[in-house]
């Protein structure tokens, strides 16, 4: 039995053949890659930015309990000898929700509290220019 020619039909046909088995391998390696690799949490990230762009120490969060309740984590850096605790909000309520409980605790605490987006960071003393730039460079 001689083969069949190639005509035009069958040339798509195998053309999509090949393409529908080529995005199947692709689909099954990220499907893999997924199931096995966990991506960072924006905690983590944050806190890699930290130690290794701006060569600081980040420890976890002691004694602050309204940082301790946030849905994103927190942790507590010095930035150029000023304390800063940064609390990660799960939603802009949250956030809000952060910022009363601080302001709630003295009247000095709004010239150390910022908010950003789902960021809440509360410094030791009013941070400056330089400070806050640093803070900003890891947020993501």
């Amino acid at each position: 039995m001689a083969p069949r020619p190639l005509t035009d039909a069958r040339a798509a046909r195998l053309g999509l053949v090949v393409a529908a088995v080529a995005v199947g391998a692709q689909l099954a390696v990220g499907t893999g890659w997924s199931l096995t690799h966990d991506d960072p949490t924006v905690l983590e990230l944050t806190a890699r930015c930290f130690t290794r762009e701006e060569g600081l120490r980040v420890e976890a969060t002691a004694g602050d309990p309204i940082a301790r309740s946030a849905s994103g984590g927190t942790l507590t850096t010095v930035v150029e000898g000023n304390l800063l605790t940064v609390a990660l909000a799960g939603r802009a309520s949250e956030a809000e929700r952060l910022r009363a409980a601080y302001l709630a605790l003295g009247d000095d605490v709004p010239t150390r509290l910022e908010v950003r987006g789902r960021y809440v960071r509360l410094w030791h003393r009013a941070p400056s220019d330089a400070q806050r730039r640093t803070a900003d460079d890891c947020e993501y």
